[in-house]
């Protein structure tokens, strides 16, 4: 009887040894797989954040590019008064020192 009992404690004991490196090759598997899909993840994450990026760039480049045009469009619009304004003013100071002279 007693060997029985010596008998299923190493019994015991080798099963727990057993369970013991099974727990480990778990453990490390999952944490391989851990590692693998946080890797992924990391990567899918930068192609994103880089997609999303160049998207902003490109909408920047756009309002940037309108804004440069409604700014040109006006400068012009305001450089074509300034010349008419001019011109009557030329118009009228000719008339003045004509009428000037002529007095």
């Amino acid at each position: 009887m007693a060997m029985d009992t010596i008998e299923k404690i190493r019994e015991a004991e080798l099963a727990s040894d057993n369970a013991e490196k099974d727990a480990v090759v778990e453990a490390d598997r999952i944490v391989a797989e851990a590692e693998d899909e946080a890797a992924t993840l990391k990567v899918k994450l930068t192609k994103e954040a880089k997609a999303k990026a160049d998207a902003l760039l490109q909408e920047a480049g756009a309002k940037s590019d309108s804004i440069l045009k409604d700014a040109q469009a006006q400068a012009e619009s305001e450089a074509k008064a300034l010349r008419s304004e001019v011109g009557a003013r030329k118009d009228a100071a000719i008339k003045l020192i004509l009428d000037d002279l002529t007095a």
